[in-house]
């Protein structure tokens, strides 16, 4: 009797089976998400080819494992999580879509903790070398992949996104009342056509729903909206057209300053006011030329351009001169509730009122006097004239359910 030969154990690269699972369900997130994106064609195909790489290369270093497939499966994955991060800090000027940075949210971050995993596993397995497999299971990656994976994919492929580092909020919205065109026989069709094919009242009753979401790139339609006269809707949609094509001009905030705007410093609350008080006393309201507080999205130590903040002269916020204007398209509201103190020789908000006392711990209160409403030229999900959230939103004469200029209250 021949002895039997000696068994050669398989070998494998530790991790590279995790990296190999963790590329395919990144890729299959951004599959999903790519249907909601195609309001912007070429992020879109970007979505496209990250999914098909991330996909592509996860099969080949799950299926033949080498070391080819391992680096493959590293470098794909590090691109797509570069890419999240960079959108997350900063936008990408030149890809249509991500011109300004995002807030994260579930589904992109499942994703890229996806991608990171699969990068890291599969750079360490490299490292590492071959190794002796002491078993072939791969359940229980499988299993946790999936676990993330799947509820990325439900949410990253029925959400909406927003492209707009603008908004404060991260909650999804529907395009579903936005118009390709805002010229009034564009809005005509688009809200007849809407009403004629919707299937039920609650499809009906959408349509007139306020706000809507906002993104400059696509138009809004004003149209619709119960309570506002033909008057109010054409000078919302000038003041909004005419603050896109003049806002830029001070984009560079050393020209802001160059005109006498002045920092009021809250840089750290996520967005910058400058303000130029002579103006807001001048008896002119809602004129873009002559906007009294500019607000830029702090990036690092970038400011980018997003909006503007019309302050009119002393008067109630629910002052008939305001409300009569745009009817209930704009809600105005104050920020009575700030602390402005002296620092550097400027007055910059340190502050807002105890809510036990009532009193500033720091500087005096003020700001209680003058209403103020929002126009943005950057996308946001609450509508072009929407307030900041939180403390930004100051307050109004109305509940904040009842606040046009907030959407954390409304269906979408």
């Amino acid at each position: 009797m021949q002895p039997s030969p000696p068994v050669t154990p398989p070998t494998r690269l530790p991790g590279l089976a995790v990296a190999a699972l963790s590329s395919i369900g990144a890729g299959a997130v951004h599959a999903a998400a790519t249907g909601v994106h195609a309001e912007h064609p070429e992020l879109a195909r970007l979505f496209v080819v990250l999914a098909a790489a991330q996909l592509g290369a996860g099969l080949w270093a799950l299926l033949r494992p080498s070391r080819n497939g391992a680096w493959a499966v590293g470098f794909v994955n590090v691109i797509a999580v570069a890419g999240w991060l960079v959108t997350r800090i900063t936008g990408v000027s030149w890809i249509e879509g991500l011109e300004v940075r995002e807030a994260a949210q579930f589904a992109d971050s499942a994703c890229a903790l996806l991608g990171a995993v699969a990068a890291g596993a599969a750079f360490a397995g490299t490292l590492v070398g071959w190794r002796p497999s002491l078993t072939g299971r791969i359940s229980l990656p499988s299993i946790a992949v999936a676990a993330l994976a799947v509820p990325a994919m439900w949410m990253g492929g029925t959400h909406v996104h927003s492209h707009s580092a603008g908004a404060s909020s991260s909650d999804g919205h529907s395009h579903d009342a936005v118009v390709t065109n805002t010229t009034p026989s564009t809005i005509a069709d688009s809200t007849s056509d809407t009403a004629s094919a919707a299937p039920d009242d609650t499809v009906a009753s959408d349509a007139a729903l306020w706000p809507r979401p906002w993104d400059p790139a696509v138009g809004i339609d004003l149209s619709g909206v119960p309570g506002v006269s033909a008057e109010q809707q054409d000078r919302a949609q000038a003041l909004i057209d005419e603050t896109l094509q003049v806002l830029p001009r001070w984009a560079d905030t050393a020209d802001a300053v160059a005109e006498g705007y002045i920092s009021i410093g809250d840089a750290g609350t996520g967005s910058e006011h400058y303000i130029k008080g002579s103006l807001i006393n001048d008896g002119v309201m809602l004129d873009p030329t002559q906007p009294e507080s500019l607000v830029y999205n702090v990036v690092g130590d970038q400011r980018v351009l997003a909006g503007v903040m019309f302050i009119a002269s002393p008067r109630p916020t629910d002052d008939p001169s305001l409300t009569d204007w745009a009817g209930p398209l704009m809600t105005w509201h104050n920020h009575g509730n700030l602390c402005w103190d002296l620092e550097n020789g400027k007055l910059n908000v340190v502050g807002v009122l105890n809510e036990t006392t009532g009193t500033c711990v720091r500087g005096f209160n003020a700001g209680g006097e003058v209403p103020m409403v929002h126009v943005w030229i950057v996308a946001h999900q609450c509508g072009p004239f929407a307030a900041l959230e939180g403390q930004g939103a100051g307050q109004a004469a109305v509940p904040d359910d009842q606040r046009v200029d907030m959407c954390q209250n409304h269906t979408h």
